[in-house]
């Protein structure tokens, strides 16, 4: 069985990395993480926070936006990510039976995998599939694996949720991510559980 995996809030926690990095940037902001993530978890984007908690304009925004895709690689701040405990345990013992695949939305692949190597991770996939902001995650793998009705895509947002439908397999959503469980359930998976290792892949 193939098992394809998102990366960022399934895989790894990389909530305070996003948060720090909006701090970073936004000086004058004294949002709470909690308060942040209030607002990504119910699908506020940063345009929507910036112009209507700060005031930005829309060349600010911009500038925002564009100095936020330049450094959110950058190694400095991906330091701050840190992986979900047990899931190393959890790839270890699904990867005896099953095929799996990471595909991640990343911007630069060469990050992404240092990343997932340092975790001692790159053992239990078969490939790491990264859009790098040019394809879409759908495409990676349709081009690339033969896959089955039974196979299965795991991860925290709708657009997971999504990809996983377009290639005609079975989904899970996390709540460990990005989203809500009342905003997941808009997209219809077939599982939603706290965290990737309360999976049943079965």
């Amino acid at each position: 069985m193939n098992i394809f995996f998102d990366l960022d809030g399934t895989l790894i926690d990389s909530k305070n990395r996003l948060y720090k990095l909006f701090q970073h940037l936004v000086s004058e902001s004294t949002l709470s993480f909690d308060s942040y993530w209030d607002f990504k978890r119910n699908k506020i984007n940063h345009k929507t926070i910036l112009t209507s908690h700060f005031n930005y304009s829309e060349t600010l925004v911009k500038e925002f936006e564009e100095r936020w895709m330049e450094k959110i690689e950058m190694s400095e701040w991906l330091k701050l990510d840190e992986p979900f405990e047990g899931v190393a345990e959890f790839l270890e013992q699904l990867s005896k039976q099953n095929d799996l695949y990471i595909v991640t939305a990343r911007q630069f692949e060469s990050n992404a995998l240092q990343q997932i190597e340092s975790f001692g991770w790159q053992k239990f996939f078969l490939k790491i599939f990264v859009t790098q902001q040019k394809q879409e995650k759908y495409e990676l793998i349709n081009n690339a694996i033969t896959i089955n009705k039974n196979d299965w895509f795991v991860g925290d947002t709708g657009k997971d949720i999504q990809t996983g439908k377009q290639l005609g397999i079975r989904t899970a959503a996390v709540l460990s991510g990005f989203l809500n469980e009342n905003m997941l359930r808009q997209y219809e998976p077939d599982v939603i559980v706290n965290e990737v290792i309360d999976l049943n892949l079965a």
